[in-house]
């Protein structure tokens, strides 16, 4: 009888939606709750006063080493929301004196594609690039017990006990490790930041080709979603945020909303850390989701800041969508959005649109956006002194914009069936090892979905690992794929 009740996902973020998707096209029934009107969770646009152009709420990037979530954007038919490089390409700005290097991929195997490049910028003096091989070398030779072991050492430890010279972490490793963490070198865990680089930058040729959104984020993946929900069955209640879980004898059977019981074979918890803890812990809860309540509580989060500035032209020289800043720990990047655009999704904006995403944000949310103002309009005088005005200027903040995986924080990731009880665990801070990205949300929800596909007798998608393809959707693409722009 409980098997033809349908599974109750709760959150319709990018894990809810895959782990719903997966599961629809495998012929279970579906219920996906999401508390707010759009899907789509962190990856989405905001409405700012005075533009009627939906903004992001902070630059989003994906790479092409985001299989899962590429297959996602396939089989949702929306690869035309993205754009992927045809090579790796990194420029690296010296904003005191306006220069840029760009770091690439050429034809040595990996992890040594980017060593040629990497010889050859100017960010780095040469006492900087030759320890960056001691690193490479340690990566090489590092398997993945050696690894996880080493969740309890700040990187910035490991990095010193490996030759690497103050600016080479001030300039290349920290600001990676921001960008992907959201976190510090000085509390990122080694296990973390070591995965990042084992298997991003220092991975495959093409792992970090940089894709990018060629609309508004919201306009970019929530549509798609909604659709393809719908074509495959998937019951969508946006706006119906889920009040508690519904337990009888300690086993949740169902969830609770403003409309009431919804009964369910198994819930699905695709929420956010706070929203999960909170929903675990509420009437008749078990010792196991208290204990995952003080695991996700221990965890916590780290905050992002999104800039947008409108300029009466474009900043970044021609052939220059983004920037790495050197040395600055507020205006950290710079991403022409404009250019990363569509033509008919440039439209409707009070100027050319330049964003900057503020990684590791907390010890800026208080400031006001002048303060913030001033600091932006200085990195870019000084880096380019002939950039044109700015007609509008706007600061979004998210207070708990991804999971902290600072030193020690494998401990404190749970694994989908932890709480048990009826309940499956699927949001992206789950013990997968990718960060709390676009593709680590991804990863996730299909993780989850296969749990409860298995326990169904569904024997081939037996044992699946979230680092193979999902066999039900497109597989990512290869450089130069069909039906993929590229730039």
């Amino acid at each position: 009888m409980a098997e033809q009740l349908p599974v109750v996902v709760v959150g319709g973020g990018l894990s809810g939606c895959a782990c719903a998707l997966a599961m629809a096209g495998r012929g279970i029934p579906v219920i996906l709750f999401e508390a707010g009107s759009v899907l789509g969770g962190r990856v989405q646009s905001v409405s700012l006063k005075g533009i009627e152009h939906p903004i992001d709420n902070c630059q989003h990037a994906a790479f092409r080493i985001y299989g899962r979530f590429l297959q996602l954007l396939a089989t949702c038919d929306a690869r035309e929301a993205l754009k992927l490089q045809k090579q790796t390409k990194l420029p690296y700005l010296e904003v005191d004196n306006g220069n840029i290097s760009i770091v690439k991929s050429g034809s040595l195997p990996p992890p040594y594609h980017l060593a040629m490049s990497l010889m050859k910028v100017n960010f780095l003096s040469l006492n900087d690039k030759i320890p960056l091989r001691k690193a490479l070398k340690a990566f090489k030779q590092m398997d993945e017990q050696k690894r996880r072991s080493l969740d309890d050492m700040p990187f910035l430890e490991w990095l010193e006990q490996n030759g690497q010279t103050e600016r080479t972490i001030r300039r290349f490793w920290d600001p990676l490790v921001k960008a992907a963490l959201n976190i510090g070198c000085e509390e990122a865990s080694t296990s973390a930041a070591s995965f990042l680089f084992q298997r991003g930058i220092f991975g495959e040729k093409d792992a970090f080709d940089v894709a990018s959104f060629t609309s508004d984020l919201s306009n970019s993946i929530a549509p798609a979603l909604r659709r393809t929900l719908a074509r495959t069955g998937v019951e969508v209640r946006t706006s119906m945020p889920v009040t508690e879980l519904f337990r009888e004898e300690r086993k949740v059977t169902g969830v609770m909303t403003r409309e009431g019981l919804t009964p369910a074979s198994s819930v699905v918890l695709c929420t956010p850390i706070s929203t999960t803890a909170r929903l675990l812990t509420g009437k008749d809860a078990g010792t196991s989701s208290f204990e995952v309540a003080d695991r996700l509580a221990n965890l916590g989060n780290t905050a992002l800041i999104g800039i947008h500035a409108f300029h009466e032209g474009p900043v970044l020289p021609d052939g220059i969508p983004f920037v790495t800043c050197c040395d600055e720990p507020l205006i950290q990047m710079l991403f022409d959005r404009t250019s990363e655009l569509d033509g008919e999704h440039q439209m409707g904006l009070p100027g050319h649109w330049m964003t900057v995403p503020v990684s590791h944000a907390d010890s800026y949310l208080d400031w006001d956006n002048e303060m913030i103002r001033t600091e932006y309009e200085r990195v870019v005088q000084t880096a380019f002194p002939n950039a044109p005005i700015i007609n509008d200027f706007h600061v979004v903040r998210a207070k708990r914009a991804t999971t902290a995986l600072r030193a020690g924080s494998q401990r404190n990731r749970p694994s989908p069936l932890d709480v048990g009880e009826g309940v499956i665990l699927g949001g992206d801070w789950l013990d997968i090892d990718w960060p709390s990205t676009m593709e680590g949300a991804t990863r996730a929800g299909l993780t989850a979905a296969s749990i409860i596909i298995e326990q169904r007798g569904d024997s081939t998608i037996k044992e699946w690992h979230h680092d193979k393809s999902w066999p039900d959707w497109p597989d990512a693409p290869k450089r130069g794929a069909e039906n993929w722009k590229e730039w």
